[in-house]
């Protein structure tokens, strides 16, 4: 990956390479040649994956990486279907007049935007109980060593030392009184 000035990749700073010219000229273009009818329903039905990516500012871009697939799958029976029976534009342009196609289609992108917006709290509450369970159990554990070897054990190494040179100074100062 190309190095900016600043040390940052590309990738890294939100520069695009050249991926997104390499993927239209070589896979976009001869689809729409081709395949004409298939690549109109993507086209059409990706609209929610498109504007994913271009308003994800994330650079791991997990916006589109979320409805992008979702959304493939709201497209897939209408392309499994025309490709069954009629593969012509005239049959992709039913499809779309279609207000059910639209439904599923945009429907199942919606589901990945759900997903995108309730699945990372939902992940970080889980985490939160997780690891207030730990804390309560180390708690519980430096209760029961505090119990077996005394307070002394809950001293940081300042503390400790600090509580060491007193001693050694109570100490001199008792020797020094003899």
């Amino acid at each position: 990956m190309a190095k900016r000035s600043d040390g940052r990749s590309r990738k890294q700073s939100g520069g695009g390479g050249g991926g997104g010219v390499a993927f239209f000229v070589f896979v976009v273009v001869p689809a729409a040649v081709f395949a004409a009818p298939t690549a109109l329903l993507f086209a059409v039905g990706l609209v929610p994956t498109f504007v994913a990516a271009i308003i994800d500012r994330d650079p791991d871009k997990s916006a589109p990486m979320t409805v992008g697939p979702l959304n493939l799958c709201g497209i897939l029976p209408f392309t499994m279907e025309m490709w069954r029976h009629n593969h012509t534009l005239t049959e992709a342009t039913r499809l779309l007049g279609d207000p059910f196609t639209w439904m599923v289609m945009y429907g199942a992108a919606a589901l990945g935007w759900v997903f995108y917006y309730m699945i990372p709290p939902m992940v970080t509450g889980f985490e939160v109980v997780r690891w207030q369970s730990r804390i309560d159990s180390l708690k519980s554990k430096k209760v029961s060593l505090i119990e077996e070897w005394g307070p002394e054990v809950t001293f940081s190494d300042e503390a400790l030392v600090r509580q060491q040179q007193e001693a050694a100074a109570s100490a001199a100062n008792a020797a020094a009184r003899r």
